[in-house]
């Protein structure tokens, strides 16, 4: 009987499930094999030597044998614990729900090199900055493009004119703007004002340390936050991630004026 074959790869932990009594499912995703789980045995115990090495949002280095139905995991060597985003509830928060939306979008098994450059770029950042929320916008609108739902927000996606400054409206379902004319037949689309689409241009044709320099105002951040995520919910064909939720309730506790739009 062979042994089993060794798979190598930087990883990161993107989910964690209990399985029998001393052991875990552990979803990674990873840099060679796109979304993976495997098994964690023994993990649980106060004595593993692994556990360490799995906690939620760490990057690693991994090593898995692989297995008829789940491959088992019997290596993990931390490359960053990313310290900042465990100390801080918030950041915390942002974190799972990037895990998340990776967890959700990534099909099993398929390696994304540019997805995963951009995840464990996004909580490195993540890890240090002050203020997540346009880190949040960056990471959302960059996931849409590497995995090729980039919204269209140069020309009218109903009649392909070029869009003009005006109040335009944006259609999940048809992936991008509608012109005030087009957007009539389409009820369920969201206001997007002048300043609001400019933002989302230049998130998305830029690196984050510009996008991170741009200074956005409490309501505009709303409108472009509610936009992305309502195209994010139509392509999950789910009406809230449970991150979601969570996020908007740790933040309104940590920015109780933020419920006013101030």
């Amino acid at each position: 009987m062979s042994a089993p074959h060794e798979l190598k790869t930087p990883a990161v932990v993107i989910r964690r499930a209990r399985l029998k009594e001393a052991d875990r499912v552990i979803t990674f995703f990873t840099r060679e094999f796109g979304k993976v789980s495997a098994v964690a045995i023994g993990v649980r115990k106060g004595k593993s030597k692994l556990a360490g090495h799995l906690e939620i949002l760490t990057y690693t280095d991994l090593t898995l044998a692989s297995g008829k139905n789940l491959d088992t995991i019997i290596g993990s060597q931390t490359l960053s614990p990313y310290l900042g985003i465990r100390n801080s509830l918030e950041r915390t928060a942002y974190g799972l729900y990037f895990a998340e939306l990776v967890s959700h979008f990534a099909p099993e098994g398929q390696a994304n090199q540019a997805l995963f450059a951009l995840l464990v770029e996004t909580l490195e950042n993540l890890n240090s900055t002050s203020s997540p929320e346009p880190l949040s916008l960056y990471f959302e609108l960059h996931l849409l493009k590497t995995l090729g739902y980039q919204p269209e927000l140069r020309r009218c996606v109903g009649c392909r004119s070029e869009l003009k400054e005006t109040t335009n409206f944006f259609a999940p379902a048809s992936g991008g703007i509608l012109c005030p004319d087009c957007a009539v037949a389409a009820p369920a689309s969201y206001a997007v004002s002048v300043s609001g689409l400019k933002v989302m241009r230049f998130f998305l044709e830029n690196r984050y340390e510009s996008a991170a320099r741009l200074r956005i105002e409490r309501a505009l951040n709303i409108e472009v936050t509610a936009v992305t995520r309502a195209y994010i919910q139509h392509l999950l064909e789910k009406s809230c991630l449970k991150s979601a939720s969570w996020l908007e309730q740790i933040r309104s506790i940590s920015h109780p004026a933020n419920l006013s739009g101030k």
